[in-house]
């Protein structure tokens, strides 16, 4: 027997929205199950270091990301199939060279005389090399099946790597055995299972290698050279508070930072799951030369997020106590880490639109306006971030400066976007409450109250 409601809930489960949304929050909710073990089981010391050795990860993930995936998906999706190949061949060639080249710079700065002195730098420095091997093939079968809109496959990745590496954990803490070494070893063992799986399923499509070319690289690279700059600086632009606490205050009010930034997850879940479904849409219509569509995505997406999104920012500022508690433990309450998740909130209504403004920008091939941008950010936020530990000698210091640092941001991506499409904000959010409507009655079953205007102001 069918049920009605269930039946008219199908095409919205299946939809890509729907599937890259459960992949990201499926992993994202993993990820915050990894993060509280870890803050249990660790000295504040400890997760500080490891704090660290992961943003430094990060870091050289978004510099291989940034060389080739707007690049591969821009030009994969939609290819016909020889230059699909054509294009996955050059691009597992570009990232086997970039892999190869970080990889070596960090062997080669475990070769000097002296040791280093800071327990995070000396982790990372042992340990990034033989980690951003191993990541290489899941990376790849990433941007393919993100390529492919194949979110159930991305799913089946990312629940391999956090479900191994919380087994590994939890296995430790059961044992009483739980070091900041072995809680390594449990990321490099998630890290080669995963890759190992997309190689033996054939998910990043290695076969490839051989249609390689290199007029394909040089288009890969000659794109990528703009897109690892923005690649680098959001990274940098992420990992610039990391820095200087650890460097100028310390692992342990690192710790306490990263708590109350690891909440922020709720903003990321839907922005990254609207943002790999719309890429390969966005490109379609840019390669089409349909710019009507581009903003109407951009409405319809950047402002279902941004309405979706306002009552989670209001719950976390009035309750911000609880995510705390219920992710770091009771040795954390009363820290700063509740006013830190407060004043970070309250600026994430902004992301939506900044971030499809940024996306927009390298699909319109203008990588170069969006590189400037993040680069811009970047600056201010690393001012305002040293004039704010000076100043206030703790990390509330750090936190006021993200104030300037996204409004100036936002402000110039949306001056930017605006130049080249017909997207107001006043549009997207009224195109985004229409849309928020349908999407209400799509889950209630009834009928749609009115269609989404196509047209553009």
């Amino acid at each position: 027997m069918t049920i009605p409601f269930l039946s008219k809930l199908q095409p919205l489960l299946r939809s890509r929205q729907v599937l890259s949304l459960a992949g990201n929050l499926v992993a994202s909710g993993l990820t915050v199950v990894s993060v509280s073990l870890l803050f249990r089981a660790l000295s504040v010391q400890d997760i500080g270091a490891w704090v660290f050795f992961m943003t430094m990860q990060g870091l050289g993930d978004s510099l291989r990301a940034g060389g080739v995936t707007t690049a591969f998906i821009r030009s994969y999706a939609g290819a016909a199939p020889a230059r699909a190949a054509e294009v996955v061949g050059s691009t597992w060639a570009l990232a086997l060279l970039i892999t190869a080249g970080l990889a070596g710079i960090g062997l080669l700065t475990r070769l000097g005389p002296e040791p280093v002195a800071n327990i995070s730098l000396a982790l990372f420095l042992k340990w990034f090399p033989l980690t951003f091997v191993l990541t290489l093939p899941s990376f790849l079968a990433g941007c393919v099946q993100q390529g492919q809109q194949r979110f159930d496959r991305l799913l089946a990745l990312r629940l391999l790597t956090q479900g191994t590496f919380i087994v590994g954990v939890v296995g430790l803490m059961l044992l009483h055995a739980a070091t900041l070494e072995r809680v390594v070893y449990c990321n490099l063992t998630a890290a080669g299972l995963t890759s190992l799986v997309a190689l033996l399923r054939a998910w990043a499509r290695l076969a490839d290698l051989p249609a390689r070319s290199a007029a394909c690289m040089r288009e890969l690279a000659h794109f990528g050279k703009y897109s690892v700059g923005s690649y680098i600086g959001s990274s940098l632009l992420r990992s610039s508070d990391t820095f200087l606490i650890n460097f100028l205050l310390g692992p342990a009010p690192l710790a306490v930072y990263n708590l109350a930034l690891r909440f922020l997850e709720l903003i990321e879940i839907p922005l990254r799951s609207f943002l790999a479904t719309a890429m390969p849409a966005l490109s379609a219509a840019f390669n089409q030369g349909n710019r009507q569509e581009m903003a109407q995505l951009i409405c319809r997406n950047g402002g279902l997020l941004t309405w979706l999104l306002l009552p989670v920012v209001v719950g976390t500022v009035l309750l911000a106590e609880v995510p705390i508690y219920l992710i770091g433990g009771s040795k954390y309450a009363g820290t700063e880490a509740a006013n830190l998740l407060r004043i970070a909130m309250s600026m994430a209504i902004l992301f939506p639109i900044d971030r499809f403004s940024g996306v927009a920008l390298d699909v319109l091939n203008k990588p170069r306006l969006n590189l400037l941008k993040v680069f811009l950010m970047l600056a201010i936020n690393v001012v305002g971030d040293y004039v704010g530990i000076k100043l206030c000698h703790n990390i509330y210091g750090v936190a006021l400066a993200s104030f300037p640092t996204i409004l100036s941001g936002f402000l110039f991506g949306y001056f930017l976007l605006n130049k080249s499409l017909p997207v107001s904000i006043t549009q997207v959010l009224r195109v985004g409450l229409v849309e928020c409507r349908l999407l209400l009655h799509r889950l209630l079953g009834r009928p749609a109250p009115q269609p989404v205007p196509r047209a553009l102001a």
